[in-house]
């Protein structure tokens, strides 16, 4: 499992000194407290997923043969519901579709 952090990623609640110090802890697959991140879906059967960054680091998620994309990150679930609302907006602005891949490059 690998986990590569967008250029573009979305965030809530974390301010600038304190969100470099967080992407540097999740390209380096560290425990990071309370952090929500928002992927493209592990199958083919929505648009985003929110988890519990902790989650990704349990062996069921390190034994999977795939690249997590984090497109967003916040404090709280609640704040990363609204980071996916955010970036929805913007991708239906730019694109007049759903397509995050397209609109992440990914």
């Amino acid at each position: 499992m690998r986990i590569r952090v967008n250029k573009n990623v979305y965030s809530a609640d974390i301010g600038e000194k304190a969100f470099k110090r967080l992407v540097l802890k999740v390209a380096l697959k560290r425990p990071v407290k309370g952090l929500f991140v928002i992927t493209e879906p592990m199958y083919d059967a929505g648009i985003m997923e929110i988890y519990n960054y902790n989650e990704l680091l349990q062996p069921f998620y390190r034994k999977k043969r795939r690249t997590f994309n984090v497109i967003g990150v916040a404090k709280s679930r609640e704040s990363a519901k609204q980071v996916v609302c955010d970036i929805l907006d913007d991708v239906y602005r730019e694109l007049g579709k759903p397509d995050i891949k397209e609109f992440f490059s990914i």
